[in-house]
């Protein structure tokens, strides 16, 4: 059961886990992946006529590593062009990569999707971290956060922060703290004047409150004792404008499975964190649990895709990332100014005294969610 895009029809409505018991009454899924090479080599001897021991043979002698040169396992830079080569291809490559240093800046999205499915496809995992059979697999998309000024950006696609599939018996707080946010790393406050004083406190460890709406359910997180309730104004303001009809109900997160769920594929549900941050979530796909899913349990929600982010420069320097904003700042020649921790403060200060007015908060780059994936 799949809907390939959110611009698409959306499903009708359909319990998890009742998707699960109707699989499994219709379906042969008990512990299949765990038997798929057997069934395979069951098959093909059947279909050529021939002994299992057979086809295990020419399993071996058919396998594509028989089709390899030992040089072929020998990684190479495809800039690095070896002396003495008559490979006018190769050649011509390597003088296109040095005229182009930045090739890749444009390059915005990141394909992790074969990678990550198919990287820990052949290791079997302790029997502890084995993914439980007859398990449902949904896939979740999680859009960046909706834009405060929607007049101004009317008509412009939401785009797709992140991907992951989660397994049916996973709780829906294991979804919320995998999904990552720049939102919970920045750091409040105005340091102008202590600049070496900034606490190595982000946000995510103040504000932990947060909630998923969906299907007229707000499931909030209140794991932590200071955790409040998000969706209490918002509940508020539904009971006093429609007068208590269809009034909408809550539910803790952590007490709540994916296969507890009533979701419809392709149809737009919330994600609400840091008080007002607001990421539109889809469900696109659920299905059981095969052989060519990733058998760590461990390892779920097990991210698939993700939107790679350019870095913020310092305007100074240009060379290193940016660990400044300033506002309204006089020594700047725009509002707001990006520096580097270098720059700004040998630009801003003189032995520790401020130079000039200005407001100073510490960035948060959200580079720092473009660390490779194997």
């Amino acid at each position: 059961m799949e809907v390939a895009s959110s611009s698409e029809t959306f499903s009708p409505q359909v319990h998890v886990q009742g998707f699960v018991d109707e699989a499994v009454k219709t379906l042969d899924v008990s512990d299949l992946y765990s038997k798929r090479d057997i069934l395979k080599s069951v098959t093909y001897a059947a279909a050529m006529g021939v002994s299992i021991e057979t086809v295990d043979e020419l399993k071996s002698v058919c396998s594509m590593e028989t089709l390899k040169c030992p040089l072929e396992d020998v990684h190479r830079d495809a800039a690095e062009v070896p002396t003495g080569t008559e490979l006018v291809t190769l050649g011509l490559r390597k003088r296109y990569l040095d005229s182009k240093p930045n090739i890749n800046k444009n390059c915005k999205f990141t394909v992790l999707s074969w990678n990550q499915e198919h990287a820990y496809q052949d290791v079997k995992p302790p029997p502890e971290r084995e993914v439980k059979p007859q398990s449902a697999v949904l896939q979740v998309a999680v859009f960046h956060p909706s834009k405060k000024n929607r007049q101004k950006h009317k008509g412009k696609r939401m785009r797709l922060a992140q991907e992951y599939r989660v397994l049916g018996y996973q709780k829906l707080t294991d979804l919320r703290d995998a999904i990552t946010c720049i939102a919970d790393h920045t750091i409040a406050g105005e340091y102008s004047e202590r600049p070496c004083n900034v606490p190595d406190i982000r946000a995510k460890d103040i504000y932990k409150s947060a909630y998923f709406f969906i299907e007229n359910v707000f499931y909030n997180d209140l794991r932590y004792e200071d955790n409040r309730d998000l969706s209490k104004n918002v509940r508020e303001w539904k009971q006093n404008k429609h007068e208590g009809k269809g009034s909408y109900t809550t539910q803790n997160m952590e007490d709540v499975k994916f296969n507890d769920l009533h979701i419809r594929l392709g149809y737009p549900y919330l994600y609400c964190h840091q008080g007002d941050c607001e990421h539109m979530i889809i469900f696109k796909d659920l299905r059981m649990f095969h052989a060519d899913d990733c058998r760590d349990e461990g390892l779920y929600p097990l991210m698939v895709d993700r939107y790679r982010f350019r870095r913020q420069m310092c305007r100074v320097c240009a060379t290193f990332t940016a660990k400044w904003v300033t506002y309204d700042d006089q020594l700047a020649e725009e509002s707001p100014c990006f520096f580097c921790d270098i720059c700004f403060k040998a630009l801003h200060y003189k032995d520790q005294t401020k130079l000039a007015d200005f407001e100073a908060y510490p960035y948060v780059d959200m580079g720092i969610f473009n660390i490779a994936i194997v």
